[in-house]
This record gives C-alpha cells, structure tokens and sequence, in this order.
C-alpha cells in the first residue's frame, strides 16, 4: 500500500481502521488465505483473522476489506487516505491476486 504510510506492526495510522472494522476469519474463506492486513485476536488462541485481503473470483479480482472507509469520511483522514492506496493499489499493473475463491465463499462473508 505504497500511498498508506505504514509499518510492518500496526502503529497510530491504524487506530481509525481497527476502531471501524470487524476482522474476516480467513479459514472460513479458503484455507492458505494470506491477508494483506492480518488481525491478531489474542496470542494464545491466534485465530486466523485478517481485515484486508485479495482473491480471485470467477474472471475478476476483488479486494476484501473488514474495514469501513466509507462512513464519516469528512472526519475519518486515516480512511480516505487507506481508500485512495487501496483504490490506486487495484488500479496498478501489481494487483494479481494468487488465490482463487469460489463466489459462494464470498457472498457467505456477507450474510
């Protein structure tokens, strides 16, 4: 996410994202599902959780997000900014996602 400034670790830029998100359980998607932004619930039971991640679908690609950036975004800098990274990110000749994802999968995150 070249236009996000971030670090490896979660830092201050995160706080907005972490404060309006539900973490994705991954395993319930596919089970080598390697997230973008992974969410660690607790050091014991580390459960596979993430808040961002990519994936082929039929002859698209999508880009998943447990995050709102679209609510209150006049008062939320951290989430416009995440939103143009990520919209550029799906933009550019990078975005490849490796893993294919049944449609059902998907529409399963939503119900």
């Amino acid at each position: 996410m070249q236009a996000f400034p971030t670090e490896y670790h979660s830092n201050w830029q995160w706080w907005d994202a972490m404060s309006h998100s539900n973490a994705i359980r991954l395993d319930a998607v596919a089970p080598d599902l390697k997230p973008i932004v992974r969410v660690i619930d607790d050091w014991v039971t580390a459960q596979p959780l993430g808040l961002l991640f990519e994936c082929r679908v039929g002859k698209g690609k999508l880009l998943i997000s447990g995050i709102d950036l679209l609510d209150n975004q006049d008062k939320r800098p951290e989430a416009r900014q995440l939103l143009h990274s990520l919209r550029s990110y799906m933009a550019s000749d990078t975005f490849h996602p490796a893993i294919q994802i049944e449609a059902e999968k998907i529409k399963g995150l939503i119900n």
